[in-house]
This record gives C-alpha cells, structure tokens and sequence, in this order.
C-alpha cells in the first residue's frame, strides 16, 4: 500500500511538472524581463533628472525649434554657399545640415531683434545710443555664427596636431609589440580619446568594411585638410607602396611633430609681449598714470592757477 502510494505521488508530481513547467517558466522569464525593464527605466529617469536644467529643457527644445525652422526654410537646390557651409561643419565636426545651420542664425537674429526692441522701449537712451545698439546686435547676428564656426574648426584642427604626436608614439609602440597597423589603431581607440581619436576609429570602421587602406587615409586627410596630418597620411601611403616598415616612418613624424610644436610654442611666447602692449598702453597706463599723477597735477593747477 505505501508503495502503491509512493508511486502514485511521484506519477502526479511528474504530471504535474511536465504540465506547468513551460507554462511557468515562461511566466518567470517575462517577470525578469519586466523586472529589468523596470529597472532600467528607473536608472533613465534617475540620470535625466540628474542632469541640469539647461541639457534637460534648454537644448532639447532649441534642438527641436532648429529642426522646426529649417523645414520651414525654402528648398533649394545645393549651390556653392551650401556646398561651402556643409564643408565648414564638416571640418568642425558639426553634424548639422546647411539649412540647419542657417535656422540656427534665423534665431539668433530674431531673439537679438527682440532684445534690443525691448532694451530699446525699456531703456530711455539717445537716438546715437540706440542706433549703436542696433549696428552692434546686427553685425553679431550676421557675423557671430561665422564666427564662431571659424573659431570651431580652428579649435579642432589645433587638437588634431596637438594630439598627433601622442597617437604615433602608441601606434609605433603597438607595431613594435607585433600588432598590424589595424590592431594598433584598435589599440588607440581604447587608450587615448580626442578628435583624432575618432577619425582613426572611422578610418578602421572603412577597413573594416572593405575600404582599401590607402582610400579610408586619403579621406581621413581630405575631412581634416591640417598640414601635420597631410603629411603623416602621405608618409603612411609612401611607406606601404615602397615596403618600409610603417613604425619607422612613425618615429620619425612624431619627432618632427614634436619639434615644430614645440616651434610653435616658442613663436607663441615671443609675440606674447607684443599683444599684451596693446592692453598695456590703452588701458593700464593711462589708469596708472592718473592714480601716481592726478592729484599731483591739481595742485599745481590750484597754485599757478591763482598767480
């Protein structure tokens, strides 16, 4: 009897398991997954409101209002001021279109209309003041964007010779401890980080897909026209076509890199002085000059000027 009792049980636990067990474990994966989604919604909402007010509300919307305008601008067909715009942002890593670009100075210029009209009907200033204040947000709105673009790709050349160096010292490292020129470019990705940085990770993402060697590093000097980086693409094709060893063409523009930086700098340091004389003569001296000499000067006024 206990064993027809035992076999019973063990006949309706295997029933049972062979019944529900599907059922259940899918139900337990969907609960971890939901559980996990949950989760990860909750450290997405923890990281944005973390972040300040300006990337939570302001870009968000300027963003939005950009794209807004820019389709609200004629199409027209790509001339050449489109073609030089698309150019400039490419060259100052902007991933932005040139109607974009030009709804990002539709806005400017219209919030500086609007904030010299009311600075204007607030403020009780002369017409000549008025008149200055008008030209100058003008000639901000027209040229300010520019400007800042120029300033923009200025910038990023400067860290891409800057950062040259550095990048040839870690690929002829890796190439001298048996890596190919691909794996030292894997290796620089994980190791150093910066404009140039990126542009070799593309280069490799080409390979990769089937680019040939010598046309991802002619485009990585066409996307970034620097006359260091001209050259150490050229060096890098010379020395494949020719079979030297690239390391060695490495050493050697890395030196050469390193001694016209440092040209650079010393350039820098001597017309230092020169810049700040300028400052110096209009703004200090004057100050300086009638704190030593002022009160002196009104004494001897005061006295001859009652002889």
């Amino acid at each position: 009897m206990n064993t027809l009792t035992i076999c019973i049980s063990v006949s309706v636990f295997i029933l049972m398991m062979t019944i529900f067990y599907k059922p259940a474990k899918i139900a337990d994966n969907n609960r971890k997954r939901l559980n996990q989604i949950k989760k990860s919604n909750e450290v997405q909402m923890d990281d944005a409101l973390e972040q300040p007010f300006i990337q939570r509300i302001i870009i968000p919307f300027f963003i939005g209002m950009v794209k807004w305008v820019s389709n609200l601008l004629p199409k027209k067909k790509e001339n050449s001021s489109h073609q030089k715009i698309n150019q400039k942002l490419k060259l100052a890593g902007m991933s932005m279109t040139s109607s974009e670009f030009n709804a990002v100075r539709l806005i400017i210029g219209s919030c500086l209309f609007v904030g010299v009209i009311f600075l204007i009907a607030v403020v009780s200033l002369d017409s000549s003041a008025k008149l200055l204040i008008f030209i100058l947000a003008l000639l901000i709105a027209l040229i300010g964007p520019n400007v800042f673009l120029m300033l923009k790709i200025n910038r990023r050349q400067e860290e891409i010779t800057n950062q040259l160096p550095d990048v040839m010292d870690l690929l002829c490292v890796s190439m001298e401890a048996g890596l190919g020129f691909d794996s030292a470019l894997i290796k620089v990705g994980e190791r150093l980080n910066g404009v140039l940085v990126y542009e070799l990770n593309m280069v490799h993402t080409e390979i990769s897909m089937g680019k040939p060697r010598r046309d991802a590093l002619r485009s990585l000097a066409e996307r970034n026209p620097v006359d260091e980086l001209t050259t150490f693409v050229a060096s890098l094709i010379q020395a494949e076509k020719l079979g030297i060893p690239i390391k060695n063409a490495l050493v050697v523009q890395a030196q050469e890199l390193r001694v016209k930086r440092r040209q650079r700098a010393e350039e820098k340091a001597m017309k230092a002085p020169v810049k700040m004389l300028i400052p110096l003569v209009m703004f200090v001296l004057p100050v300086l000059f009638i704190v030593l000499l002022g009160p002196t000067i009104l004494q001897v006024i005061d006295q001859f000027g009652g002889i």
